[in-house]
């Protein structure tokens, strides 16, 4: 467990500080790139104390990304990834949904029948599926997806983080051509998107995985529970 934290906290400062050379080039209004990277510390002189300036920003909001992503609440973090105020987390609506899962629903209400005396209630579908969680938490199917998702929400978190970023940038730089405009727009946006429907889809694998498992269904880890959500 103590290499997996190791290597989450690794990932989160790796994708905050390309993230941040992203945004550093962008605000020189240079193309993405190796090269143009390479070429602006080369030419650091020349385009003092400008570079400094922006350098020295963008290393401060990488910093703080990396560390406000790792002390953001997960209510906060649920609720930046699904758009919900209100009851945010996945297993929310577990009962009674039309999204496909590894299991039947009549199935899995007759497990449960207080969640259907609720009105199907989202804080009672939450609060049985955090006491089932609990139940399973220690288990391989449950643990790996967990941690899966853990990263993967911690890097949306990111993206969008910076994306705000570049959206302001470019507010600030409207000269820039939009042919380097796109550019920066495309890797921001379809990072961001990516990681948007693969955070989602994650988390409602880790919910699918530990009522699978309430229900009886066998553990495979070879094939994850909740696989066939989609």
């Amino acid at each position: 467990m103590k290499f997996l934290s190791f290597f989450h906290l690794a990932l989160v400062i790796v994708f905050a500080a390309l993230n941040g050379i992203m945004l550093y080039l962008f605000m020189l209004q240079l193309p993405y790139g190796l090269d143009p990277f390479l070429f602006s510390l080369a030419s650091w002189d020349k385009l003092s104390p400008q570079i400094v300036y922006v350098a020295a920003i963008c290393a401060l909001i990488a910093v703080a990304g990396a560390v406000l992503v790792q002390r953001l609440p997960e209510l906060w973090k649920n609720r930046l990834l699904y758009a919900r105020s209100q009851f945010p987390h996945p297993a929310s609506d577990a009962f009674l949904t039309t999204r496909k899962q590894p299991f039947e629903s009549r199935d899995l209400q007759a497990k449960f029948p207080m969640v259907k005396d609720s009105g199907f209630s989202r804080r009672v579908q939450t609060e049985v599926w955090l006491d089932a969680y609990q139940r399973h938490n220690g288990k391989a199917v449950v643990l790996n997806t967990r941690i899966h998702w853990d990263m993967l929400r911690d890097i949306y978190i990111l993206s969008l983080y910076f994306l705000g970023f570049f959206l302001v940038g470019w507010i600030i730089n409207m000269g820039v051509p939009f042919q380097i405009v796109g550019i920066y727009l495309f890797l921001y946006g379809t990072q961001t998107l990516f990681l948007l429907f693969t955070a989602r889809r994650t988390g409602f694998r880790v919910v699918d995985n530990v009522l699978a498992l309430e229900l009886g269904m066998e553990e495979d880890s070879s094939k994850p529970l909740g696989r066939g959500r989609k």
